[in-house]
């Protein structure tokens, strides 16, 4: 989710526990802080794209961190309030963490809450990664004008009913897949994502033993299409081009991607594609890795956010 998202989330959880909207109420603050505080791995953005996203929801996103946050925010607010009780603004930045967390769960990118002991990111695949729906309910809860005439537990139920009508949503776009495509493919596994944009789009990836077939369907109406067919390289290319640096970060920066390869004059140039974002007819973040016939890498660049942008991965 992006920051706003998130601090706005994490005020109307102040809200719901009685604080009122302060900048001298050290509760408010400490939840609202621990909403966003997550995101300080954007510090990484100083060494460029390639490590920011390399890192992006890793240790800064895991149960242990959080702990850590929330005593930093804790001892800071109460060395700066004087009189604020150290559980209560304990309990609040912890929650505020606890919810940046969560949310991030219930998208594509997820995050790795379970470090060190698990250390790839877990995801529900639900929500938009800028969901409209969670800014409208908090706002719901913020504002007095709605809150006086809006029920807390509404506006409560309203959220669950979202998540579950997601769910739904996700288990239709399933239903659909495996009535039109089963029969055409040997589907090994179903990825299947929400849009980038469109609260009623979703994305699809079916994986064969040969191919990888990108689709995109439309809940209400009922619509769906392929929008590419994508064939597996030869093993033997393959295994050349995975022992690669390059290899290794997109194998840990996305759980579902695509190579390509192009034999060229010095030996082979091969392409990486994340599958997870598709917007404007393109995905998301590239890379390219050229190896020559001596099976040395050549080149080796990350292209993220476009193709035109290259950061050299070393």
């Amino acid at each position: 989710m992006d920051p706003l998202t998130h601090a706005v989330v994490g005020l109307s959880l102040a809200v719901l526990s009685g604080e009122p909207i302060s900048l001298m109420n050290p509760a408010m603050l400490a939840c609202v802080a621990g909403a966003v505080i997550p995101d300080i791995d954007i510090v990484m953005q100083i060494k460029g794209d390639y490590s920011y996203l390399k890192n992006h929801r890793g240790l800064s996103h895991s149960i242990p961190a959080l702990m850590l946050f929330s005593i930093g925010i804790t001892m800071v607010l109460w060395l700066a309030f004087g009189t604020a009780s150290i559980w209560k603004l304990l309990t609040m930045s912890f929650m505020g963490c606890l919810s940046h967390v969560l949310l991030d769960l219930t998208n594509s990118y997820g995050a790795e809450i379970l470090w060190p002991f698990y250390k790839k990111k877990l995801t529900f695949d639900l929500l938009l990664i800028y969901d409209p729906m969670l800014i409208i309910l908090a706002s719901l809860i913020i504002f007095p004008v709605f809150k006086a005439h809006i029920p807390p537990y509404m506006i409560g139920s309203a959220f669950i009913y979202y998540l579950g009508l997601r769910y739904h949503m996700r288990k239709r776009v399933r239903s659909i897949i495996m009535d039109n495509y089963e029969s055409l493919y040997n589907i090994k596994y179903i990825r299947i994502l929400p849009s980038m944009i469109g609260l009623i789009k979703w994305h699809f990836i079916i994986i064969t033993e040969e191919q990888k077939i990108i689709g995109e369907i439309n809940i209400y109406p009922r619509k769906h299409r392929i929008i590419s067919v994508l064939d597996n390289i030869e093993q033997e290319l393959q295994e050349m081009v995975m022992n690669t640096t390059l290899a290794e970060f997109f194998r840990e920066f996305t759980p579902v991607f695509h190579i390509e390869c192009e034999k060229v004059e010095d030996g082979y140039s091969f392409s990486f594609v994340d599958l997870r974002y598709y917007i404007a007819k393109d995905f998301l973040h590239h890379a390219t890795a050229v190896i020559n016939h001596d099976l040395e890498v050549v080149s080796s660049l990350f292209h993220p956010y476009r193709k035109s942008k290259n950061v050299e991965v070393s």
